[in-house]
């Protein structure tokens, strides 16, 4: 039998040649005095920002949930409708008011005692 005899200089490929990467350049550079000009032209074209419909956010009022009976909003209701006030809230708040200023100095040294850790507790679960 005749004996295969291989020749491995066929099989081996060439590699291909490498081109040469030219290096990319920027179309346009950062310029400080042309973007400059460019921010005052948006800010003077600037559209007035449209208004969303909905309840209006008010700027510094933070609100909480209390819970209340019925008959004590119903008391609320009355009172606000009684008294021709805005709001439940700026009832609830005269009516506070009214309160404090029939506290004596005992009572009322105790209110700012408490009203004042509350505050401070408040401010601290904010962060």
């Amino acid at each position: 039998m005749a004996k295969f005899e291989f020749n491995k200089s066929t099989k081996k490929k060439a590699p291909k040649p490498i081109t040469e990467t030219k290096i990319s350049k920027p179309k346009e550079t950062y310029d400080p005095a042309k973007m400059t000009k460019q921010v005052e032209e948006d800010y003077q074209q600037e559209q007035p920002k449209k208004k969303h419909p909905g309840r209006p956010k008010s700027g510094r009022k933070s609100y909480q949930t209390v819970r209340l009976q019925k008959r004590t909003v119903l008391k609320i209701n009355a009172l606000e409708n009684a008294l021709s006030i805005s709001t439940q809230d700026a009832t609830v708040d005269q009516a506070i008011e009214r309160v404090l200023n029939s506290l004596n100095a005992d009572e009322k040294r105790s209110y700012d005692l408490w009203l004042e850790m509350f505050e401070k507790k408040s401010s601290i679960s904010n962060l």
